[in-house]
C-alpha cells in the first residue's frame, strides 16, 4: 500500500535540508539544495523533487559531489561570467548566475551570459529562468546531462536528457516558462517508474538490444529515444555544443550519472543566458500580449500558458501542503535520526 504524507512547504523544506545536513552537507549548501527540490515537488516535478536526496545522500558519502563546497564567480568580460560549481552541487551554482546575470544585463549591452561548469543536477530547469523573467528579463538555460539518449536509427547511449528552458516576462502577470528535456520523458521520470513498480509507455525508449519496451529498468540498461526522432537527435546535438563544448565541460558521454555511486564527479554544464527584452523594442510587454491573445482566441482550442500549470499547483502547494510517499519520508527522517550512514 502506497500510503501518503502531506506536509507543509516550510516542514517539507526543512526536513530536506536537515536530512541533507546530518548526511554531511554544508547548511548554507543543503538549504539551496533543499528550496530547489520543494520548489519541484509543488511544481508537481516529483522526479527533480525530495525523491532525489538518497541518490544525492549517496554521492556526497562516495565524493562523487562535494555538500560542503560553494561556487566561485569571475566575470571574463563585462557580460560573461564563469562560475565554477567546483565539483558540488548545481543549485548554488545556478543562484549565484542569476543573482549575477539580473544585476549586469540591463548595463551590458542587453545581454549577459554565465558558464557554470564543473556541475552536477541542475534540477527544473524552468526554475532559474523564471526567476529572471520576474526580474523582466528573458531566460534561456541549456544544459547538458549524463549520457542517457541515443541518435537517431541508433540504441548505444551518446547524449544525455539534455534539457532546454525559455522563460520570458509578461506586464503584472506571470512569465511564459518553457521547460523540456529533449528525450520523449525525463530520466528521472524512468527512475521513479521502477521505484513505483510501474510500466512506462513503449515510446520512451529501447532496451540494450534496441527494442521498444514498458520495463522502465530494461530502458535504464538500454536507451531513451528523442523527441521527433532525428529533429531530437540534433537539437541533443547543439545543448551538447553550447553546454559542454562552450562551457567547457565534460560531453554527456563522458558523465558519470546522476543517480549511483559510481565514477567521479560528473562536471557536467549549464549555459544561462539572460538578455533585457526592451533593447530593440520599448514597447516589447505589450507586443507580446497581442501574441498571447491570439493564441488564446481560437474557441475549443488546447491551448494553455507554457508553465501556468505549473504555476497552480505551486499556488495550491504552498496553502495546502505536498503529498509525499511515506516511504520516502520514513527515510529522509531516519538520515537525521541515524546521523551520517549510508543509505
Amino acid at each position: 500500500m502506497n500510503s501518503k504524507v502531506q506536509l507543509s512547504y516550510q516542514a517539507a523544506y526543512e526536513l530536506a535540508s536537515n536530512a541533507l545536513t546530518s548526511q554531511g552537507a554544508d547548511r548554507s549548501v543543503a538549504n539551496s539544495v533543499a528550496s530547489a527540490l520543494v520548489l519541484a515537488d509543488a511544481d508537481g516535478q516529483t522526479s527533480h523533487g525530495l525523491s532525489r536526496i538518497p541518490s544525492y545522500v549517496e554521492q556526497i558519502h562516495c565524493q562523487k559531489v562535494d555538500g560542503t563546497t560553494r561556487p566561485s564567480a569571475r566575470f571574463r568580460t563585462p557580460s560573461s561570467l564563469e562560475i565554477d560549481a567546483n565539483g558540488g552541487f548545481a543549485y548554488p551554482a545556478l543562484e549565484l548566475a542569476v543573482e549575477r546575470l539580473i544585476d549586469t544585463c540591463r548595463s551590458s549591452g542587453g545581454i549577459t551570459m554565465a558558464a557554470i561548469v564543473g556541475s552536477h543536477h541542475c534540477g527544473v530547469g524552468g526554475h532559474p529562468v523564471e526567476k529572471l523573467a520576474r526580474s523582466e528579463c528573458i531566460g534561456m538555460m541549456f544544459a547538458n546531462t549524463p549520457k542517457a539518449m541515443h541518435v537517431y536509427g541508433g540504441k548505444k547511449p551518446v547524449f544525455g536528457t539534455n534539457p532546454i528552458a525559455f522563460a520570458c516576462p509578461r506586464k503584472a502577470l506571470d512569465p511564459i516558462v518553457i521547460d523540456l528535456s529533449l528525450s520523449i520523458a525525463a530520466r528521472g521520470r524512468i527512475v521513479q517508474a521502477v521505484k513505483e513498480g510501474s510500466e512506462i509507455p513503449k515510446e520512451w525508449g529501447v532496451d540494450v538490444d534496441g527494442n521498444p519496451s514498458v520495463d522502465p529498468e530494461k530502458v535504464l540498461q538500454g536507451s531513451l529515444n528523442a523527441i521527433g526522432g532525428a529533429k531530437g537527435t540534433v537539437l541533443a546535438m547543439m545543448v551538447e555544443i553550447l553546454a559542454g563544448a562552450f562551457v567547457k565541460s565534460q560531453f554527456g558521454f563522458q558523465a558519470s550519472s546522476f543517480f549511483d555511486q559510481e565514477g567521479g564527479p560528473p562536471r557536467v554544464g549549464q549555459l544561462l543566458i539572460c538578455i533585457n527584452p526592451f533593447e530593440f523594442n520599448p514597447d516589447f510587454l505589450e507586443h507580446i500580449e497581442v501574441l498571447i491573445n491570439e493564441l488564446l482566441s481560437e474557441k475549443g482550442s488546447a491551448f494553455r500558458i507554457p508553465g501556468a500549470r505549473r504555476l497552480e499547483k505551486r499556488q495550491l502547494a504552498i496553502k495546502t501542503g505536498i503529498h509525499y510517499p511515506k516511504l520516502l519520508i520514513d527515510r529522509l527522517e531516519a538520515l537525521i535520526l541515524g546521523g551520517r550512514q549510508q543509505v
